[in-house]
């Protein structure tokens, strides 16, 4: 499995600013996590940023450093996508561009391209991550709205939800896991969560991720009966990564704690996503 973070996205970005063309006037990203790539090449290099809204290019305005206030003619414009694979974003792309093309020179830039057709979709790419190998790619901005998450089993506490109180104050606690304000709720189905809370909260687990619309094929619960036998039993890292280690269908882990991600990679040896740092622990 290979992984790019925020922060890979950025340093690839800085060392190879060089391949874009000093006379570009104008950063527009692809929407959407093309614009994430797009304002950081244009913070990098002071230039305007903006975006395509359906045919029209829309400019983004602020900021004292920003000198472009609208007036400046704009004669080459740098369109960025964050991933090139089949293409088909760029694709679209030029085809609502095209009333520009007699307008303005443009030059289309992936940060990332994975294989050789996806080279020549792009003028400029900053770095190839085709892997016949090992062609799964997971990145930091899409790893948990995944249309392969039903390979992927998550925590709940901390991801799905903030983190509730101790189990001591049994009242409190089941107060609180009965309707927790939701984080982050997946996208696809989730393949599995395996969570450290007590078999007899089983119903609330169920209820809430009902009420959130979330779609998964198994809940994994601690089978003890109050939380002082289940914690001499085990830590969570270590009922975790054994469920883990044990349901081979599974390849990805999505953890809250960054502790216990690693803990769990090197118990389960298979990979880790931590949430809480954005580190793949591998």
């Amino acid at each position: 499995m290979n992984y790019q973070s925020y922060e890979d996205m950025a340093d690839v970005i800085r060392r190879n600013l060089w391949k874009i063309p000093a006379d570009v006037d104008l950063i527009v990203g692809v929407p959407r996590s093309g614009m994430i790539a797009a304002l950081m090449i244009a913070e990098l290099l002071n230039k305007p940023c903006g975006y395509v809204d359906g045919g029209s290019i829309r400019y983004l305005i602020g900021g004292v450093r920003d000198k472009f206030d609208g007036s400046k003619k704009i004669e080459h414009i740098l369109i960025v996508e964050d991933v090139v694979n089949t293409g088909m974003q760029i694709i679209e792309m030029v085809k609502s561009l095209r009333p520009y093309l007699g307008e303005f020179a443009m030059t289309y830039l992936s940060v990332y391209v994975e294989g050789p057709e996806s080279k020549r979709m792009v003028d400029i790419y900053l770095q190839d991550n085709y892997n016949p190998a090992d062609p799964d790619w997971f990145y930091e901005w899409n790893i948990l709205h995944h249309s392969k998450s039903d390979r992927h089993l998550w925590d709940i506490d901390g991801l799905l939800c903030k983190n509730p109180p101790d189990d001591h104050d049994t009242a409190g606690y089941e107060q609180y896991i009965s309707n927790p304000a939701p984080m982050v709720i997946p996208t696809y189905p989730v393949g599995g969560f395996v969570t450290y809370r007590l078999e007899k909260y089983r119903a609330l687990t169920q209820n809430w991720l009902k009420r959130q619309g979330i779609k998964y094929q198994q809940l994994v619960m601690f089978p003890a009966d109050d939380r002082d036998s289940r914690n001499m039993q085990m830590s969570p890292a270590i009922f975790k990564a054994n469920i883990y280690r044990n349901l081979p269908q599974y390849n990805l882990f999505v953890e809250s704690d960054a502790k216990q991600a690693e803990l769990i990679s090197t118990l389960s040896d298979k990979p880790v996503y931590c949430y809480e740092n954005g580190k793949l622990y591998k």
